[in-house]
């Protein structure tokens, strides 16, 4: 790898290296030989290249350096989002009394779901990309690192001891003997790919500050709608208790009405026994013809006459007490109804929380588990996935669930 990359920079500063001879020093390669005398005439070069890889140090730092403060708000904005999506969640709460409106809430649920999926692939192809610069500039550090040691090395092996049978011919046309056109171009060549590098530096850290920006926009975006949806779930569970709250008092009313309705029952048959005894008396004395028996067959008819005007309003309100007690007990049976709707959606929430909560945990065991690899890459430790379980939801319905996966770390 090391003579590859000498040859290639020998080769596109117009050196040409032949074939040696089979005389060579003890214990030395004769490719490394040729090498090393081709890289004594690149001597000069070893100023740039130092230049060169300082300025690939400073990229490299900058991008660890914001790899690592990405991935500090990326775990952050994924606890503050799993501390808050609940009441992200319960957002089809607020608007129960109407099947329209509950509708729209779920499908802006849905929508800001799916928009924070994308953002998550988007972050994480970002961080991928960054992760992958990094080990590129890791590989480019360390090639020229062990570069620059080798040829030291071999700078001072070559001061102590000449090199032998080592035959390297330098092009005339490019190469004159004034080596003025091998000191111009060499330099504007090093000079156009520093400045190359200085242009994708600053390139890159642009695009790292509208990628920081806009994920600050779009956090305080989502913390303001955050509060708003706390808000009108408190009020939903306010409204909710107040609907509570009547339903026990009409189911309170009903009995009451329903004890009146029995004593009503119980008076007008007591009424209706003493219409008949009225009755009864009142043939008696009809079969009578004394006056007497007259004047109290008037009378029986008289207390017959208001019997059956008190029986007649007593109907009229046994109808109407009826009439309120059917319209309470329908009115108790649409909030049971309604409770009953209410709890069935409060229960599909919770699995919805449940099942978000359960995405969030597995997340989170990735992020660790990828912070965990990196971190265990400098200790040569590796990772065994012991076994993976989907989640079966409880209720019927399709819906996608989480796979987890259990991770375990041998060290």
């Amino acid at each position: 790898m090391l003579r590859h990359c000498i040859r290639h920079l020998l080769l596109q500063d117009g050196f040409r290296v032949d074939e040696v001879s089979p005389v060579s020093s003890p214990g030395c390669d004769s490719d490394d030989h040729a090498l090393l005398f081709s890289w004594e005439l690149y001597h000069y070069h070893l100023s740039d290249i130092s230049d060169l890889w300082f300025e690939l140090y400073t990229w490299e730092h900058i991008c660890e350096l914001t790899l690592h403060d990405y991935n500090q708000n990326l775990v952050t904005e994924t606890l503050h989002d799993n501390n808050n999506q609940p009441a992200v969640l319960c957002e089809a709460q607020i608007r129960a009394d109407s099947s329209t409106l509950l509708g729209e809430q779920i499908e802006v649920i849905k929508v800001y779901l799916e928009r924070g999926r994308q953002e998550q692939n988007k972050e994480q192809q970002s961080l991928t990309m960054l992760t992958d610069e990094v080990s590129h500039i890791q590989e480019v550090r360390y090639c020229l690192k062990t570069l620059r040691e080798q040829m030291a090395a071999r700078h001072n092996n070559n001061n102590k001891s000449p090199v032998n049978g080592i035959r390297v011919h330098i092009s005339s046309s490019k190469f004159p003997d004034s080596n003025t056109s091998m000191n111009t171009s060499v330099p504007e060549s090093q000079e156009q790919e520093c400045v190359r590098l200085r242009e994708m530096t600053k390139h890159l850290s642009a695009q790292l500050q509208e990628a920081e920006r806009r994920h600050q926009e779009d956090r305080e975006a989502l913390q303001e709608e955050n509060t708003e949806i706390l808000r009108r779930l408190e009020e939903q569970n306010h409204l909710l208790q107040q609907v509570q709250d009547q339903a026990e008092e009409q189911s309170h009313r009903t009995e009451e009405l329903q004890k009146l309705l029995e004593n009503l029952k119980l008076e007008n048959n007591s009424l209706h026994d003493k219409i008949t005894a009225g009755e009864a008396e009142l043939q008696e004395l009809q079969a009578l013809k004394d006056g007497e028996d007259v004047k109290r067959c008037k009378q029986l008819e008289k207390e017959q006459e208001v019997l059956k005007e008190k029986i007649h309003h007593l109907d009229d309100m046994l109808k109407s007490q009826q009439r309120k007690v059917r319209h309470m007990i329908e009115q108790l049976q649409n909030s049971r109804v309604m409770m009953e709707e209410r709890e069935r959606l409060i229960g599909d929430l919770e699995e919805k929380v449940a099942f978000l909560e359960a995405e969030n945990r597995e997340m989170r065991d990735q992020m660790e588990f990828c912070l965990g690899d990196e971190a265990q890459s400098s200790h040569q430790s590796e990772a065994k996935i012991v076994y993976s379980k989907p989640l079966t939801p409880t209720s019927p319905g399709n819906k996608s669930l989480p796979f987890i996966k259990v991770i375990e770390i041998k060290t």
